[in-house]
């Protein structure tokens, strides 16, 4: 079956993750978008079992490290920190109703910041919904959705590298609203409205669609800020010769131009390589991101190289060294000194455990 739409949440195993069904280390996730920690569909891989009234699945991770990065625009180049902590419970929507929830913290560590004097994403709950399922195929959810645009999710340990991607700067996260979902063979397709604020909109609304096409996989998704702005988000998944490849794309165009005479779009593709042997993989990603005068990414242009050689203990623990470099046309980093500089190098110690 191709991708499933279910809500961009972290998938169990996460990080690099050992198993064959999940995104990253030794083989790639074979569903992008797939929610497979919601368990709406089926159970989780590595889920525990909650003594309730209903069967609860439990899982989740945690992730912690060493980060330093240059040009941070003080004396403090480096930091110890938790990456992510979280916990989330579900239920399966087969006999109509079903849900998911999770609490926890994200640093939300990105290859911009270098996890240095960056602020904790958030504390606390995260997301949750509740499933309706009035029929094979059909999904309502309602509750505070995690979206299905983008190839990375928040939490670490459900990527194949510690920092995230500079191109899910420009993406939704997480948002209160209500997705339909609906599942035909091979393809699914979603619809959604929610209340996600950015610039001067106050809600949005979102469509995608979602398959296979021979041994190529694929999700768009059209991602409208009400009067504001267009994103557009495509990604493909493929295996060759061993490797699993995938590119995330993704194009905005704004209502209005931030000033006068001032660009209206932008552009960002993400490229993704996760070679390995044995418990070792190597993942490699490679961004570019255009925005000219529009301030969508505030690059100008930039370009982004990450390298993290990854240890796997288990299918469910490991351990990876990460190594970052970013390149800006505009010189959006700064010196100890607070003099303006356009590159940065970073580097992290990352261990992580996935339940």
């Amino acid at each position: 079956m191709g991708l499933n739409f279910q809500g961009r949440v972290p998938p169990t195993g996460g990080a690099g993750s050992r198993k064959p069904n999940h995104r990253g280390i030794s083989a790639m996730r074979k569903s992008i978008l797939a929610a497979s920690i919601a368990a709406l569909t089926a159970p989780a891989a590595f889920a525990g079992s909650v003594v309730s009234d209903a069967d609860i699945n439990l899982n989740g991770g945690m992730t912690a490290g060493y980060f330093y990065t240059t040009n941070t625009g003080s004396n403090n180049n480096d930091n110890y920190q938790v990456s992510d902590f979280m916990v989330e419970l579900s239920g399966d929507a087969a006999e109509g109703v079903g849900f998911v929830g999770a609490f926890g913290t994200m640093a939300g560590i990105t290859v911009l910041d270098g996890g240095v004097n960056n602020s904790p994403y958030s504390y606390g709950f995260q997301y949750g919904w509740l499933t309706v399922a009035p029929m094979a195929g059909l999904s309502v959810q309602a509750g505070m959705l995690a979206t299905n645009v983008g190839y990375e999710v928040t939490p670490s340990y459900a990527n194949p590298h510690a920092t995230i991607a500079a191109l899910w700067g420009g993406q939704p996260v997480y948002y209160p609203g209500v997705r339909v979902n609906y599942e035909a063979g091979d393809m699914g397709f979603y619809a959604e409205v929610n209340d996600d604020a950015l610039g001067t909109a106050t809600s949005a609304w979102a469509a995608g669609i979602n398959g296979a096409a021979g041994s190529l996989e694929y999700a768009v998704s059209y991602y409208n800020y009400n009067g504001y702005k267009d994103l557009i988000d495509v990604i493909v998944s493929a295996d060759l010769g061993g490797i699993p490849l995938a590119v995330n794309f993704d194009y905005h165009i704004l209502e209005n131009a931030p000033t006068a005479g001032a660009d209206d779009s932008a552009f960002g593709v993400a490229l993704y390589a996760t070679p390995g042997f044995g418990k070792v993989a190597v993942p490699v990603r490679v961004e570019f991101l255009s925005d000219g005068t529009s301030g969508i990414y505030g690059v100008d242009s930039a370009t982004t190289l990450t390298i993290t050689p990854t240890y796997n203990f288990s299918d469910n623990t490991f351990v990876r060294a990460e190594l970052s470099m970013v390149s800006s046309d505009n010189k959006i980093f700064a010196d100890d000194n607070g003099n303006p500089e356009d590159t940065k190098t970073s580097f992290a110690l990352q261990a992580g455990f996935i339940f």
